[in-house]
């Protein structure tokens, strides 16, 4: 996957908060993924835990050897998540770092139409702000964000995502956009033209809307469209909070 090999077909999603579920949280998680050699992803607005932290799971770069490190570039990279209503004086400092970083490729969430956070789950979201390392944010300046702010109300995410948000992303990196959350043959075909490298076919944003159809039956007719102009013999599903990489179905 975009010139890594992994053992395991799953990938771990951009999920949020891991310290509600494990006192190391992302990095955790982050742990499992390197010892499983399947792909993790990084969720750089919702997680509890710093970049830094999570990336030393796959040990220290500067004290490994070449051969080590070369090993390290094709077994152990992450990929890294943002959502594309991020402001774009952020997505400035920080997309120009994630090649820099080891990272393989940039996750961008494509349906967030409405909140996800129900009335009944809403306390355990605002309890994870007293989950987060208050770390997370040093490496950049965030625009006077404040992080019980940004778990209360999604000052990230609360903007509407046009194609426009894609293009001006695509101008910031040479590594691989992978746009999370297409459903439509057509948005396929558009998030190529846009700079798209690859396609997850997930209905995970729309979860709380009904009536929605499912991923695995967008599936086929998606790979028809990208094959051969994005990540298309590899296609990636939403499933229970992970993805299953699926091959070719024809």
């Amino acid at each position: 996957v975009y010139t890594c090999i992994y053992e395991s077909p799953i990938i771990i999603a951009p999920t949020a908060f891991h310290r509600l579920a494990h006192i190391d949280g992302e990095v955790a998680t982050a742990r499992g993924a390197t010892e499983a050699k399947c792909i993790y992803t990084y969720n750089w607005v919702y997680s509890t835990m710093p970049e830094e932290k999570v990336l030393q799971t796959t040990g220290n770069i500067q004290a490994l050897s070449y051969l080590t490190f070369i090993l390290f570039m094709i077994l152990g990279p992450k990929f890294f998540h943002i959502y594309l209503t991020a402001p774009i004086d952020i997505l400035e400092k920080i997309v120009p770092q994630v090649d820099k970083k080891g990272y393989r490729a940039i996750v961008v969430t494509c349906d967030d139409p409405t909140t996800r956070v129900r009335d009944h789950i809403l306390p355990l979201f605002l309890e994870a702000s007293e989950y987060i390392d208050p770390t997370i944010f040093q490496t950049v300046e965030t625009a006077n964000i404040n992080m019980n702010d940004l778990c209360s109300e999604p000052t990230l995410t609360k903007m509407a995502i046009t194609w426009t948000n894609l293009e001006r992303l695509r101008k910031l990196t040479r590594l691989p956009i992978i746009c999370k959350g297409i459903l439509s043959p057509v948005d396929a075909e558009i998030a190529i033209k846009y700079g798209a490298n690859g396609i997850i076919v997930s209905n995970h944003g729309s979860r709380l809307i009904d009536t929605t159809v499912p991923a695995i039956e967008c599936l086929k007719d998606i790979i028809n469209v990208v094959d051969g102009r994005a990540e298309g013999k590899v296609c990636l599903m939403k499933i229970s909070n992970m993805f299953l990489a699926l091959k070719d179905l024809r």
